[in-house]
């Protein structure tokens, strides 16, 4: 039985992958998408000891693992690639850092700055939420006259985007993050009129859809052998 388990582990495993495969490959053309990457854990673990020379409880010589499962699924953080769109609305980060966003009185972080204007000039996201400056205050521009540079100022006033390093990311939704934030980033440029694309490279996930669906389907057969090895042993030992 325990080769079942540990087949069926595998499968949950190989389909947790397929999920994060499937969900990047959606977002492939989504501005500022960071991509999923999933992280593992050895459970159920053992201590072998060796009782050749040893008293009591014996010499500890290592360890073995009975299962891998599915810890947690983290965003992959490299920068995607530049996107020109001339939009005086629209803007990267190059480098470090996230846009901080507010929403009903609640703080997100993005890296997607497809930004527009609501109708009384504040600078939105396309959801709406209001585009924070550092002194986290929503940002009334002039549409006329809007210009930001790479440190993230805007011309004509004393006002700048506010651009934060923030550390135990979580996707929120809407390609927001929610995390704590660390302080003002510093390694950065903000592009105006440039998108950051997607970090996803299809090839590449394609390749690990085909791997994961490979391993799924070794693990099912492997399940289905272990189930019927079971069968015709419970079927042997009762004409006992």
């Amino acid at each position: 039985m325990r080769g079942i388990y540990n087949a069926t582990a595998g499968m949950l495993n190989s389909f947790a992958e397929l999920n994060s495969i499937s969900n990047n490959l959606a977002n492939l053309n989504t501005v500022g998408y960071k991509k999923d990457f999933n992280l593992f854990k050895s459970v159920y673990e053992k201590e072998i000891r060796s009782y050749q020379n040893a008293q009591g409880k014996g010499e500890p010589i290592g360890n073995i693992y009975s299962s891998v499962v599915l810890d947690e699924v983290i965003p992959n953080l490299e920068q995607g690639s530049l996107i020109e769109t001339n939009g005086k609305l629209d803007f990267a980060i190059e480098g470090d850092g996230f846009f901080k966003i507010e929403r009903n009185g609640n703080y997100f972080y993005t890296r997607n700055g497809e930004f527009s204007l609501s109708p009384e000039n504040y600078l939105v996201t396309k959801s709406g939420d209001y585009v924070l400056d550092e002194e986290n205050n929503p940002i009334l521009i002039n549409p006329d006259n809007f210009f930001v540079d790479e440190e993230g100022n805007i011309s004509g006033t004393n006002i700048r985007l506010n651009i934060l390093n923030v550390e135990n990311l979580n996707k929120y939704g809407e390609n927001y993050f929610t995390g704590e934030e660390i302080g003002q980033a510093d390694n950065f440029y903000v592009r105006q009129g440039f998108l950051e694309g997607s970090n996803v490279d299809a090839l590449n996930e394609m390749i690990k859809m085909i791997e994961a669906n490979r391993k799924f389907d070794i693990l099912q057969k492997a399940v289905s052998t272990g189930d019927s090895l079971n069968a015709k042993l419970i079927e042997i030992t009762s004409n006992f």
